[in-house]
């Protein structure tokens, strides 16, 4: 058999889950309040598998049922590190836990908690380890410290230290297990030191440990609700460039993003920082999800407040301090069954997810779409985010593309918070190619022949094989594929072409022992390596069409009931040939067009992750594609709102099918006349629908704009005393619009809005045209009156009641250059102005209120008009 499309190879994008068989966890110096903390290591699995637990004297061993949280209590004495063993190295105090040969991989996680203490820490798989470390901490205060734990994975084994004043410490393991705690005697924050294996030791190239760093105790920015930090940390070749952050539900949280090279750029929800080696980027008081990005590896910390100022907008909810480290986006995962402790008094407890907002669909919780709903990241829309509450001891979560999860708690005075799950890069490990599918995978598939690749971190002298510790193979060693691994490392893939069968479901171990080359500091040492791989059943490809009778304009969709054979791993990957030379699909249920009526063989192969593809199903559909109309519907220019109704005819059936149409929408009558004033102003929706007896109907949309006039406030009668003048003054609102006055004669302009209107021997009309942007016009008349002479009043009464407080001379604005003089009976003048529009006689002189009497006034027009005289009472 032959995949008729998946080719690809996945080795240069290879990583490693935090699944595993062998792990190794520490139980770090805490400070106590009032009772000292255990350590409960959980295991949980998606199948049944079964596990022991060991430190010092300790041992326990487990059955672990699929998808259960079965907790380990590791006996204190034997694994705390007390303050006073710090910065010495302490035989056989790390926390081992191992999978029994043969049975399936594990996920561990470490819960530390007593009275008012809680931290817990995903705990990673050996082969998921890698050679540096930086350590992730937070400022401390008075009464914790902060520290960086590390463990021995293998013997002799040669850690330098880089303190951040500059000096170098030595650590030389003895025994795996082996542990030093690195503590100093301050409150210094020690994020930014890092740990590396001693490049000149022997076989230092293949050398990995662990580590794990927090505080003892500490307050996070108020308060004084205290909890320790635990988190393992993740080696430098599994940070990543792209991380997404939700929220806390309905607390503010604090991220945290460290840099492991000079001239870091990150770009933290649209602003960019530059960090240097072991510098750390700190932004507080969030509430909203946050996207970082960088273009180079960065480590992001996500930590929640102390209780006293957790709430959104400040005060108090439950919950104390935490850290968590997120997991970069390129480092996702589909399948995890993971653990949410109700230890020490934890009342609440959440998952928060972080995926791809096209793939949030696909997302289950034991098999369930959660409830709530998923909120997209502003700062990058192609994510988003939900957050999820969880009243069960274990989950599983699942979805057909990859997310990033953590597990979080609070309780009073208690929080722990962890990721629950993630993928990792790693510079060695396993891959099985399938001949028939020709993938990449980490798993083998029942009865289809397999050859074994190793991808190794320097070149390979000879490579010795062995399965299940049968039968030893050795493979000629050829020039190796070099490939490009996580994060940029140059890796060197090497090829057992076995062609093995393995008739079915089981779980196996890979045997490989390399002589490596000697490269730079990397000593050509014999290493042997262990790799565990399961061996997955083929799924079955099954499905159905919804129908096979369809217009011309819809598609036929396929329903996809393919079957993984696996109770651990659901179908994700689908390969559809419809038969017609079209495109293959790799979408779960398609929607395809067929173009005619006809039979057509319909293929499908349905796969896992882990590469296993289902023989290719074919199948014979008869379809019957019944034509539809075509329709098209031309733009409908834009109308004026004083226009009055139009036809609309721009919608048409092209292909001659028989029916009826309508037309729908704001202001438009089923058979296409629309009323602009009905619709309004704006742009409208026109909707042509034509319906066919055959039942295939179609329909097409267009939109109409209906665009404003200028309006106005103005008077239609407009007083000019003869041989005066007068500037209009309209007031207008609405769009923008060109104006024009007819006729021009006695105008100062005839294209403006309000134009200086000259005397004349008798009464005029003119008649004003304005004319907007979107030609849409609109016309109003004014009558200029002609007046013989001015009207002054013979008496006012400026007593401030708001009624004939000025003397009023009617139409005077109309001579604007008049002079005005008042005396009184002695002939004094107690009022002149040159401009009686802008200065009047309000009774009052030099400041003060004129008393009651008889004035006298004299008006002189300065045009030639003859002088107006006469006497005016003033009234209080």
């Amino acid at each position: 058999m032959v995949i008729f499309c998946l080719s690809q190879n996945i080795a240069s994008a290879q990583n490693i889950s935090n699944e595993g068989t062998d792990f190794w966890a520490v139980f770090p110096s805490h400070d106590p309040f009032n009772t000292e903390a255990n350590i409960t290591i959980y295991i949980t699995s998606k199948e049944n598998s079964h596990v022991t637990v060991s430190c010092g004297t300790y041992s326990e061993t487990q059955s672990i049922p699929a998808n259960t949280a079965v907790p380990f209590t590791v006996t204190r004495d034997q694994a705390y590190i007390e303050r006073i063993e710090a910065n010495a190295i302490l035989n056989n105090r790390a926390i081992h836990i191992k999978v029994t040969d043969g049975f399936p991989k594990v996920v561990a996680y470490a819960h530390i908690f007593a009275g008012r203490r809680s931290a817990a820490s995903l705990i990673l798989p050996v082969e998921s380890l890698g050679q540096k470390y930086y350590s992730m901490n937070y400022t401390q205060d008075n009464q914790g410290r902060n520290y960086l734990t590390l463990v021995a994975t293998e013997a002799d084994t040669k850690l330098l230290l880089h303190e951040l004043n500059g000096n170098i410490l030595t650590i030389n393991f003895t025994n795996a297990g082996d542990v030093y705690e690195y503590m100093l005697n301050n409150r210094n924050d020690l994020t930014g030191l890092y740990v590396e294996v001693d490049e000149a030791q022997a076989n230092s190239c293949t050398k990995r440990f662990a580590a794990f760093s927090g505080s003892t105790s500490l307050t996070i920015e108020c308060g004084d609700g205290r909890d320790p930090l635990y988190q393992q940390l993740y080696p430098t070749n599994s940070w990543g460039k792209e991380y997404g952050a939700a929220p806390f539900i309905d607390r503010k949280y604090i991220i945290r993003v460290l840099a492991a090279e000079n001239n870091t750029s990150v770009n933290f929800n649209g602003q960019n920082f530059v960090l240097n080696k072991g510098e750390y980027l700190r932004q507080t008081d969030l509430i909203e999800p946050s996207y970082i990005s960088s273009n180079k590896v960065i480590s992001v910390a996500q930590y929640s407040y102390t209780q006293d100022c957790s709430a959104i907008g400040g005060g108090a909810i439950t919950g104390d301090p935490d850290m968590v480290l997120l997991n970069p986006i390129e480092f996702n995962i589909k399948n995890v069954t993971m653990f949410s402790s109700d230890a020490e008094n934890i009342v609440e407890k959440y998952i928060n997810v972080v995926m791809k907002t096209s793939a949030t669909g696909t997302f289950k919780i034991n098999g369930s779409v959660p409830s709530g709903s998923w909120k997209i990241i502003s700062a990058n829309p192609l994510y988003s985010y939900i957050q999820v509450p969880i009243n069960t001891l274990s989950s599983n979560l699942s979805a057909n593309d990859g997310f990033n999860a953590i597990a979080y708690g609070f309780g009073r005075n208690e929080s722990y918070a962890y990721s629950a799950g993630t993928n990792l890069a790693t510079n060695n490990y396993l891959l099985i190619k399938n001949n028939v599918t020709n993938l990449d995978a980490p798993s083998a598939c029942v009865g289809q022949p397999s050859d074994f690749k190793l991808v190794l971190p320097t070149p390979a002298i000879s490579i010795i094989w062995q399965l299940d510790g049968g039968n030893v193979f050795s493979s000629p060693v050829t020039s190796p594929t070099i490939i490009t691994g996580i994060n940029g490392a140059v890796l060197y893939e090497y090829t057992y072409a076995a062609n093995m069968i393995i008739p079915n479901v089981s779980q196996h171990i890979m045997t490989v022992k390399v002589q490596l080359q000697t490269v730079g500091t990397c000593l050509g040492n014999q290493n042997e390596y262990t790799y565990n791989f399961d061996v997955d059943p083929v799924p079955v490809a099954a499905f159905d069409p919804e129908k096979l009778q369809v217009c011309e304009n819809d598609g036929i969709k396929f329903i996809d009931a393919s079957s993984s054979q696996s109770p651990t791993k659901s179908v994700n990957k689908w390969v559809w040939d419809f038969g017609d030379n079209s495109p293959v699909s790799t979408e779960q249920n398609p929607v395809h067009k067929y173009t005619r009526s006809g039979s057509y063989e319909v293929k499908l192969s349905a796969g896992v992750d882990g590469g296993c593809m289902s023989d290719i199903l074919p199948k014979l559909i008869n379809v019957t594609v019944i034509p539809s109309p075509s329709i098209v519907f031309d733009a409908i220019d834009p109308i004026c709102i004083n226009a009055g109704s139009i036809t609309v005819n721009q919608a048409r059936e092209t292909k001659g099918i028989p029916g009826s149409w309508t037309y729908s929408g704001n202001g438009i009558t089923s058979t296409g006349l629309f009323d602009p004033k009905i619709a309004g102003l704006g742009i409208h929706t026109i909707t042509y629908t034509f319906d066919n007896p055959t039942g295939c109907n179609d329909f097409k949309t267009q939109t109409i704009a209906v665009l404003d006039t200028a309006k106005f406030d103005l008077d239609k009668d407009i007083y000019i005393l003869k041989g005066g003048e007068k500037r209009l003054d309209i007031r207008t609102y609405g769009p923008n619009a060109n104006y024009k006055w007819s006729p021009s004669d006695g105008l100062s302009r005839d294209d403006v809005l309000n134009p200086v209107i000259f005397s004349s021997e008798q009464d005029r009309e003119y008649t004003l045209t304005s004319v907007t942007d979107g030609n849409c016009s609109t016309t109003r008349k004014i009558i200029v009156h002609m007046i013989e002479k001015l009207e002054p009043s013979n008496a006012f009464s400026p007593n401030g009641d708001g009624k004939n407080d000025v003397w009023n001379i009617k139409y005077i604005e109309t001579y604007p250059h008049t002079n005005v003089q008042i005396f009184n009976r002695y002939g004094q003048r107690v009022f002149y102005s040159d401009n009686y529009s802008a200065s009047v006689f309000t009774g009052h002189f030099n400041g003060e209120a004129l008393p009651v009497g008889t004035y006298y006034y004299i008006i002189d027009p300065k045009n030639g008009k003859p002088r107006l005289t006469g006497p005016l009472t003033l009234i209080r």
